[in-house]
């Protein structure tokens, strides 16, 4: 997708469940984040639906502990993981689907969770099962 069908989607309020930005520039990524954190929830919405996590400091673990709550008294939570590049992904080396739960909610993921993965100062890798297998919109 191209920045401009990004922020038209965005204004219209037809929202992805996960949005990858990613790039050498953190310009437009900053632009498209501040962009959904302003539209997506009011300001009374955003104390109990929207959360912002840091790539070193979160794990798989409590990425989809996050994404996977409902929100309250909103119809949409929005989760936002700043410097992505930061976490590790999970197991790229497991043929067994399904059992990694990171793909598994990739495939599926909760519609009412907007997650923005911010992925600055590099491309994600996509060769990486989680680039592949997930319905990163590209």
């Amino acid at each position: 997708m191209t920045l401009a069908e990004i922020v038209r989607d965005i204004k219209a309020r037809s929202f992805k469940p996960l949005y990858l930005v990613h790039g050498e520039e953190p310009y437009y990524i900053d632009k498209i984040s501040d962009l959904l954190e302003n539209t997506v929830l009011s300001d009374a919405e955003k104390g109990f639906n929207q959360t912002v996590l840091y790539g070193k400091e979160t794990d798989i673990a409590t990425l989809l502990n996050t994404v996977k709550r409902y929100p309250m008294m909103s119809d949409y939570q929005v989760v936002m993981v700043k410097e992505a590049q930061e976490v590790k992904w999970g197991k790229d080396d497991d043929d067994k689907k399904g059992s990694d739960p990171w793909l598994a909610y990739l495939e599926n993921p909760l519609p009412s969770t907007i997650l923005v993965l911010c992925y600055k100062y590099g491309k994600f890798d996509k060769r990486k099962k989680t680039y592949l297998n997930g319905r990163i919109p590209r």
